[in-house]
């Protein structure tokens, strides 16, 4: 990307400061491509600007209407004039049918960061109006430039779904801004400090809103399979914490199980998760990259994944920190979760910050 080109990153809700995966991928994009080149990142007007590293212009509305409202179409097409901007970004498929205008009107280059096949996403969910997302997605991966795939593991299907030519697609994956391991000593003496939790607990951390149907299916399969399989051969004591926020009311009896803690939403999730010996993902649906995976290692927490949950991630990347096992064998969750916490705590891989290190990554965004 040459220095003197103007970038527009366009996330259409609210991203800063950020609070789930896909908030810090929009986040952690910006941040670092706006230390190589000049970077507007163009959002709604509920964003935190002074929390942001990066130029924030609220030129697009709150309400759902933004995706088609001629306005926010007309605010971006003269922001693009005045200001010579040469490449956009769109950070969703939807956003980019409102946004092939302004490019086509001003010239300017419109590629597509794909966190997800929606419509597979949404076909996994049972959603009966997939159909309809598919088209969207196929008329605006045609209308790009060029895409970028944010899981390798989608960019085959998706070239086989929607006609795309491979010179039109490449990965750009869901990163972390450590560039190496960083301590986790002090965290881990703080947080198991503040609930009491002892130096010898073993402590097994699942974190993500539950309002997101693969997460809350997730959490159940942890409460009334995993820990049951694990208890049955743990001979010390252990915990699973469930962090994040939204349980349905309809739920509620999953934060009564034994050995299980429900704390809801933290504030720093960093910590907690730095604090846990090990992590646990059986999320069995659901599209793209499960960012949670990447945020975990980088902090030097042991993952023990699903196939299903550990896809768009590369296992050689991440060495002895990625442990997967079958879709739904609970038995092995359970016993690779002993062996994992028997073997002790094991370095993250230089590979992996080489491959997952925003600073890395922005590298192979093209002008």
């Amino acid at each position: 990307m040459p220095k003197d080109s103007h970038v527009a990153v366009v996330v259409p809700y609210r991203f800063v400061p950020p609070h789930n995966g896909g908030h810090k991928a929009a986040f952690g994009l910006c941040r670092f491509l706006a230390e190589r080149t000049r970077l507007t990142a163009i959002s709604t007007p509920d964003n935190t600007d002074d929390a942001a590293p990066f130029q924030l212009k609220g030129l697009l509305s709150s309400g759902v209407a933004r995706y088609v409202l001629p306005g926010g179409a007309m605010r971006i097409s003269r922001y693009f004039k005045e200001n010579g901007v040469d490449h956009c970004i769109a950070f969703q498929p939807f956003i980019a049918l409102l946004l092939y205008w302004p490019c086509k009107r001003q010239e300017v280059k419109l590629s597509i960061y794909i966190q997800n096949l929606e419509y597979q996403r949404f076909r996994s969910m049972g959603k009966a109006w997939w159909p309809l997302v598919f088209a969207a997605e196929w008329l605006a991966f045609r209308l790009a430039h060029h895409l970028y795939f944010i899981s390798p593991d989608e960019v085959r299907p998706g070239q086989q779904a929607f006609g795309l030519s491979p010179e039109k697609c490449s990965v750009l994956p869901y990163g972390t801004p450590h560039a190496r391991q960083p301590e986790q000593q002090p965290a881990r003496v703080s947080i198991r400090q503040k609930h009491g939790y002892g130096e010898e607990d073993c402590l097994i951390i699942f974190f993500g809103p539950q309002t997101y149907q693969p997460n809350l299916e997730a959490v159940v399969r942890i409460v009334e399979h995993i820990e049951p399989a694990f208890r049955q051969i743990a001979d010390f004591p252990y915990r699973f914490l469930i962090c994040g926020g939204g349980l349905p009311a309809q739920h509620d009896q999953l934060r009564a199980y034994r050995n299980v803690e429900y704390l809801g939403y933290v504030e720093d999730i960093e910590a907690y998760v730095q604090a846990a010996d090990l992590m646990v993902n059986p999320v069995n649906s659901g599209g793209g990259v499960k960012t949670k995976l990447v945020e975990a290692i980088a902090l030097g927490t042991t993952v023990v994944s699903s196939y299903t949950g550990a896809l768009g991630v590369v296992p050689q990347a991440c060495g002895p920190k990625l442990r997967r096992v079958a879709d739904e064998d609970y038995t092995a969750f359970a016993e690779t979760l002993l062996q994992c916490f028997r073997e002790g705590r094991v370095p993250t891989p230089t590979t992996f910050y080489e491959t997952y290190y925003w600073g890395n990554i922005v590298q192979s965004v093209s002008g």
